[in-house]
């Protein structure tokens, strides 16, 4: 199955001071290594909410809210709007531990939902299809790391009309199915702590390079 992805880079990345998609760890900006790792697996990657003057040297497409100044969800309407897969992969700029592996079984579990359609005696199905799968680690769900179905668009649009803005809320109204922790740890060989890692803050930056930098 054909699947696209979304970075989110549209946030002002005002805790931190500076544009933390740009960071470096282990001299490759965290947008960067992102990129690198969803190569592996998809074909077409956005990144939305940002501008061609920061990132347009990195090779992929870059694409600009239309509901500007309304957060992910705006960026995620942005990037699926661009994306013409009936699924894709959203990945915040700021998690540098999200992997190919953790993608990849993202990718896995929006297969699985689109042939777990079963048929009643009329031919019809029935259940409801999935439109998002998020992943929830820590005891919460992960809205930026997850895969949402193309055709959440309407809707979301008029969430975005309403001026109703939170993510996790949004996505509690969709048919949802979200990948427990337990199975992204034992396939990616990542902790949760990890997994749900994202760099807010200074001090999340200087954590994240120590830890990159007790890789090399």
């Amino acid at each position: 199955m054909e699947i696209s992805a979304i970075i989110l880079a549209g946030g002002r990345s005002s805790r931190m001071g500076r544009n933390k998609a740009m960071l470096p760890l282990a001299g490759v900006p965290v947008i960067e290594r992102l990129i690198g790792q969803l190569e592996q697996v998809v074909g077409h990657i956005v990144i939305a909410g940002g501008n061609n003057d920061t990132y347009g040297h990195l090779g992929v497409e870059v694409v600009h809210d239309v509901f500007p100044e309304k957060g992910p969800l705006s960026g995620l309407h942005a990037g699926l709007t661009a994306c013409s897969t009936l699924w894709s992969l959203v990945v915040a700029c700021d998690m540098p531990f999200a992997d190919q592996r953790v993608f990849r079984q993202i990718v896995e579990s929006t297969a699985n939902a689109e042939s777990d359609q079963g048929l009643d005696k009329k031919g019809e199905t029935d259940k409801k299809r999935t439109e998002a799968i998020v992943a929830s680690v820590g005891g919460r769900l992960h809205p930026l790391l997850g895969a949402y179905r193309r055709s959440v668009l309407p809707g979301l649009s008029q969430e975005l009309i309403n001026g109703n803005l939170k993510m996790t809320k949004w996505v509690e109204s969709l048919q949802a199915e979200y990948v427990d922790e337990k199975i992204l740890c034992a396939s990616t060989g990542l902790p949760p702590e990890l997994l749900q890692f994202n760099m807010n803050k200074p001090d999340d930056y200087l954590y994240a390079k120590r830890i990159f930098n007790s890789e090399v």
